[in-house]
């Protein structure tokens, strides 16, 4: 195992295995796996309508008398919209380019809210995957509301602390030293961007981490019978019971024993790859908006042969 730093924080520093990024939509994964872990835990099945867990009263749409079920969401065949352009947000690429949140004034109850008035493009469950933000956020809402504890509450107890991960946090709980080791975001050479709390949509992307805690994170997801969630960790990587083959829960499959998922927020760009096989896992963290995506993948094929 090795790492590579190259520039700087954005604060006159190289960044190390401690410094912190925006990991964006590598969120999701762990998203993914406080549903499996919820599933081994009887807490909910792949198969309950989200709706279940919400709080009474809130409206979710369906298609044709089929319903959204939490499998739905982790797969991405829910049918709702990428974003929550419902609610006069927008997520395109020169508002990325910009660096601002564009969520900033979303919250979970704005979701909730919101959700009346979305239209499902499909069936639930029919079709290829289209991706979500929106469907990870209400996953991540549905989760937290069965629980009765917040994202990142639920993240730390379920995750981060079976797996010796101290360093992956939401804004809202990092501390003072976790702040003074983040790295500065960077829309372009010398802008930087405004962090993204994502605290409406927490499931979808509101995670900070580490290059030594994501290694930990991706080494349990590798060989999984080394770890205490190893259960739930196989459950995030299988097809599940009429799931799209692209998909694992969370995870996206380049091959046949391949998974991989990025994340990109207004001033970091991040991808996760690793090869069930092989055991090789390749870590890309990026302060700025030009992500790794190419250099990764292409680092993956010469390692894995």
């Amino acid at each position: 195992m090795s790492f590579a730093y190259r520039g700087d924080d954005g604060r006159g520093e190289v960044p190390d295995a401690d410094t912190l990024f925006e990991i964006g939509s590598i969120t999701k994964t762990f998203t993914a796996l406080l549903l499996a872990d919820g599933v081994i835990r009887g807490d909910w099945r792949l198969d309950t309508p989200v709706r279940e867990l919400l709080p009474a009263g809130v409206e979710v749409p369906s298609r044709d008398g089929v319903g959204i079920t939490l499998q739905h969401l982790a797969t991405h065949t829910s049918g709702l919209p990428r974003s929550p352009v419902h609610l006069g947000l927008r997520e395109n690429a020169a508002y990325l380019r910009k660096g601002a949140d564009p969520y900033a004034e979303l919250t979970e109850d704005g979701v909730l809210q919101g959700l009346r008035d979305a239209r499902l493009k499909r069936v639930p469950g029919h079709g290829r995957p289209k991706y979500s933000n929106l469907g990870f956020g209400l996953l991540g809402t549905a989760m937290t509301t069965a629980t009765g504890v917040t994202y990142g509450t639920l993240v730390r107890d379920r995750v981060c602390g079976p797996l010796g991960m101290m360093d992956t946090v939401v804004d809202a709980q990092m501390t003072t030293d976790q702040r003074r080791r983040t790295a500065v975001g960077f829309r372009s050479r010398r802008r930087t961007a405004e962090p993204w709390p994502l605290a409406g949509l927490a499931g979808a992307g509101a995670l900070r981490s580490t290059a030594s805690d994501m290694v930990r994170f991706l080494a349990a997801q590798v060989n999984p019978a080394s770890a205490e969630l190893g259960d739930a960790i196989r459950l995030t990587h299988a097809t599940p019971p009429g799931g799209p083959e692209q998909m694992g829960l969370g995870w996206h499959r380049a091959g046949d024993r391949t998974l991989w998922h990025n994340g990109g927020t207004g001033g970091f760009r991040s991808i996760a790859i690793m090869g069930q096989d092989s055991g090789t896992v390749v870590l890309a963290l990026v302060n700025q908006n030009r992500g790794a995506d190419l250099t990764a993948f292409r680092l993956m094929r010469q390692l894995d042969g």
